[in-house]
């Protein structure tokens, strides 16, 4: 019978420090994946966020635009049954309408009988730029707000008179005026955002 040599068997196996080193050398190699890993995780995380403020920043200025495009130089009657301005502007206040005005153009799919004219206003409450709508041109219930972005701070308007003139203070001269464009900036966080809206497009 032949004998198997114990160095030959040495020589085919491996030591335990040699497994120690792979097994170390593995375990580096899993930390890294993991590390990668999480990085690649975190990064689509944030970018989802980005791009998901990014969107909702483009649907506010898209509803802006079309509010104020179509605002009409048409007064209303507040719940006192007292006749108010077309267009307004309040400052300070949680329930302060830095924005008032009755538009047009509001669709009507169900062919209710009411009328294509809608009163809105824009509120900013505890950071949360809100959207309010009234149910009628003139008095009436208004309906709960829409929060369009958050984190808002640092709000400012100015207004653009017929005469070319800019305001911080939009001072009507008859109630029937609308200021020609409307210059809003505000921060949120951290960047600051400026938007310039052109008020009654058809209103000469």
């Amino acid at each position: 019978m032949q004998k198997i040599s114990t160095k030959a068997c040495n020589r085919n196996g491996f030591t335990l420090v040699e497994m120690m080193v792979a097994l170390f050398i593995f375990a580096m190699l899993s930390v890294a994946g993991v590390i990668m890993l999480r990085s690649a995780v975190d990064s689509d995380a944030v970018t989802a966020d980005n791009l998901g403020r990014m969107a909702e920043m483009q649907r506010f200025v898209s509803l802006m635009e079309a509010d104020l495009s179509q605002a009409l130089p048409r007064t209303y009657r507040g719940e006192a049954g007292y006749q108010m301005p077309a267009f307004g502007s309040e400052q300070g206040g949680s329930e302060a309408s830095f924005l008032k005005f009755t538009r047009g153009g509001q669709s009507n799919i169900n062919g209710e009988a009411r009328s294509n004219l809608e009163r809105v206003e824009y509120r900013l409450t505890d950071g949360n730029l809100e959207r309010w709508r009234y149910r009628m041109t003139d008095g009436g219930s208004i309906d709960q707000p829409a929060v369009l972005i958050s984190d808002v701070v640092n709000l400012t308007l100015r207004f653009r008179d017929r005469r070319g003139q800019w305001s911080g203070d939009w001072q009507t001269e008859r109630l029937a005026d609308l200021p020609r464009a409307i210059e809003m900036q505000f921060e949120q966080d951290g960047r600051r955002y400026r938007h310039l809206f052109l008020v009654g497009t058809g209103y000469l």
